[in-house]
Formats: structure tokens, sequence, C-alpha cells
């Protein structure tokens, strides 16, 4: 049986060894502040003269030329260097402007085959004119062209993850602002908000388009540590979808959700 003199000893050395353990990881270790936004643009027909308003990170933690950082990928996963990005000006305020000549896209489907019981047998890309006649146990969804859209900012210091709407750079333009019950809470900390914005698209096309914007995602986190001293807190916002179809072009409003304070507050000094 183990004394509590022995306990103590114990309990002393494992401070001794953790402590600087802590100190080592903080040097090798450093504290990651950062946004991140990420979006995706989606056609099931090639458009051309495209141009996309979208709404963007605002505020004093983003650079002026933070455009240029901007990572856009088609299907395939080859980064492209022939859109044009730029943040401008809008009668709602600072947008990003994206703009390319010419966007490939594909009519093309997933069919999906059912077991009787509901499960997944098969699931295959197929194109317009490979539709069977017999649909029984199928279903079919569309698989347009895809185009993600990613950007990323680093900071030197805490960003204000639970209150971040005025004290943090967020997403723009931004209206509407309410508080909202947070449907998956961690703990006290967590606080919920619906915002409104809004997107827009024009583009030039010879036959019916279905041309989407995706969900977008606006997310920044606190991390610091590592192993027994990590610790983190984070908040995550993001958009309803942007859908022309029927030739209808132009600008769309877009409801959001915003989950904030999400993690720990109570983690070590930094």
């Amino acid at each position: 049986m183990v004394s509590s003199k022995q306990l103590l000893v114990i309990g002393v050395a494992l401070l001794v060894v953790l402590v600087p353990v802590a100190a080592i990881s903080f040097l090798f270790f450093p504290p990651d502040f950062a946004y991140s936004y990420t979006t995706s643009i989606s056609t099931n027909t090639t458009i051309e003269n495209a141009t996309f308003h979208l709404p963007f990170p605002a505020g004093t933690d983003v650079d002026a030329d933070a455009a240029s950082d901007l990572w856009i990928y088609d299907d395939d996963g080859t980064e492209l260097t022939t859109w044009d990005a730029s943040i401008v000006q809008t009668a709602y305020g600072p947008m990003l402007r994206l703009h390319v000549d010419r966007l490939v896209g594909q009519d093309r489907y997933v069919l999906w085959t059912y077991a009787p019981n509901g499960s997944v047998l098969d699931r295959e890309q197929i194109g317009l004119d490979e539709i069977p006649a017999n649909m029984t146990n199928k279903e079919l969804s569309p698989d347009p062209t895809r185009y993600s859209i990613a950007w990323q900012q680093s900071v030197d210091h805490d960003i204000d993850t639970r209150y971040p709407i005025g004290n943090a750079s967020f997403l723009a333009p931004l209206g509407n602002v309410s508080s909202s019950d947070c449907e998956y809470a961690w703990d006290d900390s967590d606080a919920c908000w619906e915002f409104t914005t809004v997107a827009a698209a024009t583009y030039d096309t010879p036959t019916e388009a279905i041309v989407t914007v995706d969900e977008i995602r606006f997310e920044a986190w606190n991390e610091w540590g590592f192993w027994l001293s990590n610790s983190f807190n984070t908040f995550e916002a993001g958009t309803t979808p942007a859908i022309y179809a029927d030739g209808r072009q132009g600008w769309t409003q877009l409801d959001g959700h915003l989950h904030a304070g999400m993690g720990r507050y109570d983690g070590p000094a930094r």
C-alpha cells in the first residue's frame, strides 16, 4: 500500500516534470489564433463572363489585400489562377468580387441504388443520357461541377470568440442580427445569433443553367499549449446557399447562423 507521504512525493515529482513540459510545449507549439473562410460555386453547365459578389470577412484583422490570398480549386483539386478576385465596394458595403471568363460545368448526376431495407447498394456517377428508364429502388441527385474557395488569416492576439460581432472580424455585409437558442450547446459559455447577408451572381449561358453559391462557412479559433496544457475556444458561422435557376440572376438574401463561445475560457495564461 502506498502511504500518504509517498503519494505526496509522487505528486511533487509529477509537478516538477509537467511544469517544464508545459513550458517547453509553449516554445515549440506556440498559440494559434486564426480565421478561416470556405465556400464553393457549382454549375451544371458551362457559363461565361461570370461574376459573383460574396460576403467576406471584414475588420481590423483582415488584410486589405486579403482577396489575393484566396485558394481556388476545381473538382479535381487543381489550383486555379485564372479567377480575378478583389474586395470591392457595393451598395451593401465591401464584398468579395470573383470574376472568371469561362466556368466549365457538366450536367451529371449521382444514381443511388437501394436495397429493400433502405441500405445503399450502389452509387454511380452518370450523365443525362445514362438515366435508366426503370427507377425502381433508385434515386437521382444532381452532381454539378464544383469550384472550392478558401481563405485563412492568422493573427498575433486572442480573437473574441464569445461575442465576435462588433468585437472581432466578421462576415460583411451584415444585417438583422438577433440572438437565438443554440441547438447544440457545449456549456454555459455558448451563445447563438441569427443574421442576414447578401450574395449575387451574373453570367452568360446559351442553355439553361443551375448555378449555386454553396454555404459560406466562417470560423475563428484560439488554440494554445500541447498535451496536458492544451486548450482552445472557437466560433462558427454559416449561411444558406444561393441557387440561381430558371434564368434568375442578381442579388439574393442569405440567412446566417452564428454559434459562439464554444470551448474553454479558463485555459492557461498565454
